[in-house]
């Protein structure tokens, strides 16, 4: 069975935003992610990473609204998933708190790599 047909099954259809729609969104927000604030305008690869979120996720009933809506990039919208929150505020504190464990973790393994790369340059 497609991965398509069985995330319906189990999340129901995910909401189709009209183009006009996702704009009035991202003008609102001033094109910035309402968790992590990058600018989505500064480059296009920002831009190329603009995604609408539901705050009350869609998949647990959210409503498909203007005021349940946000301009957030993928990275902090998969962050953030579908899981449960009271108000965005409570969403963003989740999302810096995830943004930050995962830094650290690429930081330590930025480490790592530099190092192994310091001892392959002088062992060779």
């Amino acid at each position: 069975m497609p991965l398509k047909k069985i995330h319906r099954m189990v999340f129901g259809s995910i909401p189709q935003l009209k183009r006009e729609e996702a704009l009035q969104v991202f003008e609102r927000d001033h094109f910035k992610c309402q968790y992590c604030g990058i600018d989505m305008l500064a480059s296009f690869e920002n831009w190329m990473l603009l995604t609408v979120d539901h705050i009350h996720a869609y998949a647990r009933g959210g409503a498909p609204e203007l005021d349940n809506q946000v301009t957030a990039c993928q990275p902090c919208n998969t962050i953030k998933g579908t899981r449960e929150f009271r108000s965005l505020e409570e969403a963003k504190k989740f999302v810096h708190s995830k943004r930050a464990e995962w830094e650290k973790v690429y930081q330590e393994q930025a480490k790592v790599r530099q190092t192994a790369r310091a001892n392959a340059a002088h062992a060779g």
